[in-house]
């Protein structure tokens, strides 16, 4: 099969085009700064941010949208420690190779106008893009940030696209397959996945997997950020808008 035909095949990709891209309004923090700042929110702040890119999002309530956050970071360890037991490993590359996933790292991807970072194509093959490693890594020493240790990273990217390996092949009893929503009843009962569920477990997944003690939904910035400082910035400014509406609420 040619690389054209698996793209259409495409199950997950880690990239810039995922998601919207915000106006930069405020000036921007120095990186040490923001990479503090995003190390504060918790699982529920990245909930809401991945909930804010959901195209059912207004069909929820902040109290379901809760629930489904908490159930969804739930399922990603949940998940984690099953197939960490079940591979005797918690390493991504030894799990991919166990499982029959193939991995490639080439350079950049071949067409398209999106920044892509990593993908999952069905049904066993996980690509990581070494440009984006080689930039992201370039940051880690004026950031602090230990996710953006070159192999640290790399062990991340391919720990959140083992998560939709897992959810392909276990589509029958995972929850961010499982749960759904209904679109509506009459004249025949139409539902439909959460998309979101599933970049919320992925997460978790691949914090889990390797014990990490902040959300590397945080890379959703700095990634862009080794791209584009201005949208970076207004993804920043996105999940800062959230958090402070989140808490106003409360």
């Amino acid at each position: 099969m040619g690389k054209t035909e698996k793209l259409k095949e495409l199950f997950c990709a880690f990239c810039s085009g995922s998601t919207p891209a915000p106006v930069k309004t405020e000036p921007e923090l120095p990186l040490k700064e923001m990479v503090r700042k995003l190390e504060s929110f918790d699982e529920e702040d990245w909930g809401l941010y991945a909930f804010n890119r959901e195209p059912l999002s207004g069909k929820f309530s902040a109290g379901q949208k809760r629930q489904y956050i908490r159930k969804a970071n739930d399922c990603g360890k949940e998940w984690a420690e099953r197939i960490a037991e079940e591979y005797h490993t918690r390493r991504p590359g030894e799990i991919a190779a166990k499982m029959g996933i193939r991995v490639e790292t080439p350079a950049v991807p071949v067409g398209g106008e999106l920044v892509l970072f990593a993908q999952f194509v069905q049904p066993d093959e996980i690509t990581i893009f070494t440009d984006c490693l080689d930039k992201a890594s370039s940051m880690e020493k004026e950031s602090g940030c230990q996710l953006l240790n070159r192999e640290r990273l790399f062990e991340i990217l391919l720990a959140h696209e083992l998560f939709h390996a897992v959810e392909e092949r276990h589509e029958q009893e995972i929850y961010t397959r499982t749960e759904k929503v209904e679109l509506w009843r009459k004249p025949f009962s139409n539902k439909s996945s959460i998309a979101c569920l599933s970049e919320i477990a992925a997460m978790a997944f691949a914090a889990q997997l390797l014990g990490l003690t902040v959300s590397p939904y945080m890379l959703d910035v700095l990634l862009v950020r080794a791209y584009d400082r201005n949208m970076a910035a207004g993804l920043f400014e996105e999940i800062c808008r959230l958090t402070e509406e989140k808490m106003r609420g409360q």
